[in-house]
């Protein structure tokens, strides 16, 4: 059987959110583990916050994995805590997780049971929606400056002229009743992953400290082997939305984007 290992980085949790994360996952784990789809599964949580008394008193009533909690004394970033976590996996697949998202009861055994098939797959993402119900586009195409301003601060009638170019950034032309094979860009919300792959291409690049460390290693793992949308795959994501955020974080998002189009190469529209 699969040997599963999760990774899930915390700062300033929303508690009530992360019960609802947690409680999924338990139930997801247990799901895979009596169809006897995996046989050992561990949980690191690296703490950038000051959530680590609330984060042993959850986890101690886990009975479905291992967890263990590193405890960062800042807040050293989103790549670098999932880094962190990374290596000391011995996993067959490992998941990177938020924890703002709440997966479906059979999402664990439906992506590692595709992992385990397809050889040619190196990461899976899942089909999501916002706590409203309303549809979440994990997969995206490679970006342009204009499409990153079309999905966040431009104005409505700008996003309603311009929503057939929006639905292609966003891969809304994606079937989600089967698997399309090779997406460009996948969430870092949820990212399941073969262990050796993401190991293979050194995880997440550690120069971005929030946004587009996704991006950067979904470019950088499609060279190992494909992204694949599996619509059957289900989440809930409570976070995104960047731009209501405020200030300190749109001025991380701009940055993390400068970087990437450096390093990546530029598109303005």
């Amino acid at each position: 059987m699969t040997t599963l290992s999760i990774s899930m980085v915390t700062y300033q949790l929303d508690k009530d959110v992360f019960l609802q994360a947690i409680n999924s996952l338990e139930m997801a784990v247990e799901h895979s583990i009596q169809n006897k789809l995996l046989s050992r599964v561990t949980l690191t949580i690296v703490d950038n916050g000051d959530d680590l008394a609330f984060l042993k008193t959850v986890l101690d009533g886990i009975v479905w994995f291992e967890n263990t909690i590193i405890d960062s004394p800042k807040n050293i970033g989103f790549g670098r805590a999932h880094n962190l976590a990374l290596k000391a996996c011995k996993s067959d697949i490992h998941l990177v997780l938020n924890p703002d998202a709440v997966i479906q009861k059979d999402a664990l055994t439906i992506g590692c049971k595709y992992l385990k098939e397809q050889s040619g797959a190196v990461m899976v993402t899942p089909f999501a929606r916002e706590p409203s119900g309303r549809r979440a586009y994990l997969c995206k195409r490679y970006p342009s400056i204009f499409d990153l301003f079309l999905r966040g601060p431009a104005p409505g009638w700008l996003k309603k002229i311009a929503g057939k170019r929006l639905g292609k950034y966003e891969c809304r032309d994606f079937s989600d009743c089967k698997v399309t094979r090779g997406v460009d860009i996948a969430s870092g919300c949820y990212m399941l992953v073969r262990t050796d792959a993401f190991k293979k291409v050194s995880g997440f690049n550690e120069v971005y400290f929030l946004y587009f460390e996704d991006f950067e290693l979904s470019l950088r793992i499609s060279r190992v082997g494909t992204i694949d949308y599996l619509p059957m795959m289900r989440i809930v994501h409570c976070g995104g939305n960047t731009y209501r955020k405020g200030l300190k974080h749109i001025g991380m998002f701009c940055r993390s984007a400068l970087i990437f189009f450096k390093t990546n190469g530029w598109r303005l529209t």
